[in-house]
This record gives structure tokens, sequence and C-alpha cells, in this order.
């Protein structure tokens, strides 16, 4: 490797040893909570508002996103445990081309989420602007988008402490202004508006689907973040710290901005008969003109700090994948890939895709972490065949694909496509329907794994390691 050895460890591959772990708690809480500190956040509650009450909203929300955060994120203790990102123990699961294949892959159909944060950045912007009396041209749409890039992209190249102090700052004040967003949604409206909010749907049977697609959504919401859930908790000085720095920074301050966007969707709805989600014109529509300044900190800096900890994020995990491109490199090359998407200007018309596709590879590749980790490897992996040292081939699978984890990933998807269609909203299953697609999915592929590791010939292929 070339470069200092701490840097290549923060920024790299190299296992992160004990005293370059710079993250308490506290950090780290601070740290991911910011990160999912965005304008998703709105729109996850706005459309859960369309789906269920308040009340179940509520309690879904939490319930739901700690529920499947305090699964899937167990194997993060394995990275503040070794030091080491969770893409270097797929290699063991997937193998070095496998590894390849599933990381651009999750680029790819995650990433423009930062693309859609940029777009309603610039949305807000504008929004900020209008309420001056200004006109703003359309051609300052797509630079607003580019500044949110451009502004996440500088803070993720100055490099962890620039992450760590600009989240030290902003999630306290985001959090306050959010407290006070609330109170201005429950002042604005009758009282019992927003806490008596209805279900959808008529009739028993439709508000059951309603609540089990709120359930989903909360569930698929947050384990989308599995691609980078273990490149900040691997800086942790304790796997406890790690670990639940992790479920309550996206559990529970994600949530909260989640219900956020809710209480802010259901007020509007009820006073212009529109629910939408751009907190500038929420604050705009249910208070003063002035008090909509308080989205410029809601809105904009918290989509820019999103954007800097995505991008250090994601170009660590671009590295143990090719782990010989710069972390610079990768970091300019993500913030590339955003760049043309709001340039393109119509992602978020398009976005459809995108999530339809991740929803169904999140959920398996979760799974299989989940079910190598603790009941096929059991919390044991060489390390310096993971590195793929000389001498060292326990993970060198023939032409570089682990075909035991790609066809259990490929059977994941067949089983959430199997049991719901996200394009067309059809249950084709609707027992398996209960647990939900990705529930389903993430225990279909994790019970599918764990029998085919009992099968002597595939137990072999699997456990070259000396784990047995």
């Amino acid at each position: 490797m070339s470069g200092q050895p701490e840097e290549e460890a923060v920024f790299g591959i190299l296992p992160v040893t004990a005293g370059q772990k710079q993250y308490g708690f506290i950090d780290a809480l601070l740290v991911l909570g910011g990160y999912c500190i965005a304008t998703w956040s709105y729109t996850q509650g706005s459309y859960l508002a369309t789906l269920v009450g308040f009340k179940a909203l509520l309690a879904g929300a939490f319930a739901g996103a700690l529920l499947m955060l305090l699964v899937y994120q167990l194997p993060v203790i394995l990275s503040v445990r070794y030091g080491i990102d969770i893409w270097i123990w797929y290699r063991a699961i997937f193998g070095a081309t496998g590894v390849k294949l599933m990381t651009v892959l999750i680029i790819a159909i995650n990433f423009p989420w930062y693309a859609v944060c940029a777009e309603l950045f610039a949305s807000s912007m504008g929004n900020l602007i209008s309420l001056t009396g200004v006109q703003v041209p359309p051609q300052l749409h797509t630079l607003f988008a580019l500044l949110c890039v451009a502004l996440g992209t500088v803070i993720a190249l100055r490099g962890v402490n620039a992450i760590t102090w600009t989240t030290r700052i902003l999630v306290p004040l985001l959090i306050a202004v959010g407290a006070i967003v609330i109170f201005v949604g429950f002042a604005s409206v009758p009282a019992g508006t927003i806490w008596n909010a209805a279900h959808a749907g008529n009739g028993q049977k439709a508000k059951t689907i309603a609540y089990i697609l709120s359930i989903e959504a909360n569930f698929a919401f947050v384990i989308t973040l599995i691609g980078g859930m273990a490149e900040i908790p691997r800086l942790a000085k304790s796997e406890r710290g790690g670990f639940w720095a992790g479920v309550l920074g996206q559990g529970l301050i994600g949530s909260f901005f989640v219900v956020i966007g809710a209480v802010m969707a259901i007020a509007t709805k009820h006073v212009t008969g529109e629910m939408i989600d751009d907190p500038t014109k929420m604050l705009a529509t249910l208070a003063a003109p002035p008090l909509a300044l308080c989205s410029l900190l809601l809105v904009g800096f918290a989509n820019v700090g999103t954007q800097a900890v995505g991008s250090y994020i994601y170009a660590v995990m671009l590295r143990s994948a090719f782990p010989k491109a710069g972390y610079r490199m990768l970091v300019l090359l993500l913030a590339l890939y955003v760049g043309i998407l709001c340039v393109w200007g119509r992602i978020i018309d398009y976005f459809g895709p995108f999530l339809t596709i991740g929803a169904c590879v999140y959920a398996p590749l979760a799974a299989l972490l989940f079910a190598d980790f603790f009941f096929v490897r059991r919390q044991k992996l060489d390390l310096r065949a993971a590195f793929f040292l000389p001498g060292h081939d326990a993970y060198r699978y023939k032409g570089g694909v682990n075909i035991v984890g790609l066809a259990c990933v490929a059977a994941g998807i067949a089983l959430s496509l199997a049991v719901y269609n996200p394009l067309t909203g059809a249950i084709h299953c609707m027992l398996l329907f209960r647990l939900t697609p990705t529930g389903t999915s993430f225990i279909g592929t994790a019970l599918l794994y764990v029998a085919l590791s009992r099968i002597p010939p595939v137990r072999r292929y699997l456990l070259r390691d000396g784990n047995k």
C-alpha cells in the first residue's frame, strides 16, 4: 500500500488499530445521526402519512427502524473488533470479483439518493429566495444543486476531522430546530388534527395492507444503509459504542426527522388540502415566512452534511473493492456521478426504478452478512486470506466469484418480488407479505445460506479457511 499507514487505515482498507480509532460513542452517534438527517427523511414521513394514521406512523417509524437495525447492524461489531470494513468480510462471501460486482451495483442504485438531496436542496433554496419577493431564474436550480454536491465534497476531501466537527455543531442545532418545527406543526392546526389523523383506505383489509406497507417502508428505509454501515463504527473505540451509535443514530435521530416530515405533511394537508414534503414550503405555509428561514439550516446544511458523510463512506467502500484507487479520486468520481445526474435534472422523475431495484438487493445483502458472521464463520475471519496475501488462498474462488453467495442474493431478490411487486403494487402471497417483502427476503436468504452451508460439499467450498 502506498501512503502513510494511518491514512491508509482511515481512508483505505488497512485494518484500523486501537491507537488509530477516533470515535467515542457520542461522536459516532452524531456522525451517523447527521448522515440520516436529509430531505429523504421528510419524503419518507410524508409517504408514511399517506398510508397510516399518526399514532401508527409514530410507533412504526421508531419500532420498525429499531427492530431492523438491532438485527442487521449486529455484524458491525466485526468492523470494530477487526478495524475493517464489512466489504473486506464480503470478500469471503462473494469473492474478489463478486465484491467488485456488488459494490458497483450498490453505488449505481444507491448513490443517486444524493442527487435527490441536491435537487431538493436547490428547490428549497429557490423557495427561500422567492420568499423575499425575488424571482429565481430556472438556471439557478442546477447551480444550487451542484453547490450542495460541491460543499459536501469539499468537507469529505478534508477528511474525518472535518466531518466530525461539522456534525458536532450541526446535529444538535438540527435537533433543536426540528423540535421547533414539530411545535409549529401542532400549533398551526386545531388540536388533535395531527394526533387523530385517520388511516388510509376503507375496510380492515385495506388498513392492514397499508400498515404492512408502512412497516415495509421503514424496514427498507433503514436497510438501504447496509452498503456503508461500517465505515464510521470501524473507527469506534468499543464494539458496544460502535453498534449502538449505528442503531440509535439511525433509529432514533433518523426516525425523529421522519416524524417531523409526517407532522408537517399532515398539517399542510389540513391547511392547503395538499400534502407536500418540502420543509421550506411547509414552514412558509404553516407559519410566518421569516420562520421558513429555519429550513435553510434544516434542509440546506442537512443535505450538505449528508453529502459529505456519504461521500466518505462510499469512497472507503469502493476502496475495499478497488484498493489501488485513491480516496480523493473516488470522492471526486462520486461527485461527478451525482453532478451529472443534477445537470440531467430528471432524477426525481425516474428515481422509482432505482428504489425498486435497491429495495430488492439490500435485504439479501444484509442477510448474507448476518448469517455468515453468526452461523457460518461464527465471527472468525482469516484476515490474511481476506487481504489476499500470498499463500493464503481460502477466499480465492474460481473466477473470483463465490457462486453460493451470489446465488443466494439472486434467490433473495426473487423471493422479494414473488411476495410483492413494488411497481404495480400487486401482492402475490399475503401470508409472507405480513412479514413484509424486506423481512421475508432477509429471513429467507439467511435460512437458505445457512442450509446450504450444512451440505458437506458446499461447506467445504465455503469454509476453506479452516472455520469448521
